[in-house]
């Protein structure tokens, strides 16, 4: 009897798990449709609990990013969470973009040409402290 459950708990985990990666792939696939003229670089998917702690929880990525080139970040958010998700691409302590304008309003990407070859990082985190799930692409854009 206790081969069955186990059986059963192995089985359903295995689904689980393999449901919530093909939907992650999913929202990359449809998110990288949107990236325009530009090459696809990296994703970053980003899933966070609700958070009443100020300023709200983020995921942090470190990339190398190159100077001269133009990169953008575009944003996709998964369907049934209630959280807005904000990116900020900083170099140290220095912010060089947001997908936040001033007035509270979320843009769908962010770009920025790069001054200087070191690692950036991408923070990706949700309006309000709101439980979110998102997906980054990191893309180069095609100057022709």
């Amino acid at each position: 009897m206790k081969k069955t459950y186990l059986i059963i708990f192995v089985f359903l985990f295995a689904f689980t798990s393999f449901n919530s990666h093909a939907q992650d792939d999913e929202l990359v696939n449809v998110c990288a449709l949107n990236i325009g003229n530009a090459t696809y670089l990296k994703d970053f998917k980003v899933k966070l609990q609700q958070s009443n702690v100020k300023p709200a929880p983020s995921a942090k990525f470190s990339v190398v990013l190159n100077k001269g080139t133009i990169y953008k970040v575009n944003i996709c958010e998964a369907e049934g969470y209630e959280g807005r998700a904000i990116v900020k691409l900083f170099d140290g302590s220095t912010m060089l973009g947001s997908n936040e304008k001033a007035d509270g309003s979320l843009l769908n990407a962010i770009g920025a040409q790069i001054q200087k070859t070191g690692v950036y990082q991408i923070n990706v985190s949700f309006k309000d402290g709101k439980e979110g799930a998102a997906v980054a692409i990191l893309s180069f854009m095609n100057v022709n």
